[in-house]
């Protein structure tokens, strides 16, 4: 029984380290497509052409 109880302690502190680790990971994408929204727009910004941003989404 407390071999079981054990297990279970372990498992759920290795899914919460799991967990920390995803949500870091998704903080960090989400950082990535902020700047690269920006980056889309300076281009845009320098070019005029806002068909570059159709392009990039689609």
């Amino acid at each position: 029984m407390y071999l079981g109880v054990f297990d279970l302690n372990q498992r759920l502190e290795q899914t919460r380290k799991v967990l920390r680790e995803k949500q870091h990971l998704k903080k960090l994408i989400e950082e990535d497509i902020h700047d690269l929204e920006k980056d889309v727009q300076d281009l845009e910004a320098m070019t005029g052409d806002k068909k570059l941003a159709t392009s990039v989404q689609g």
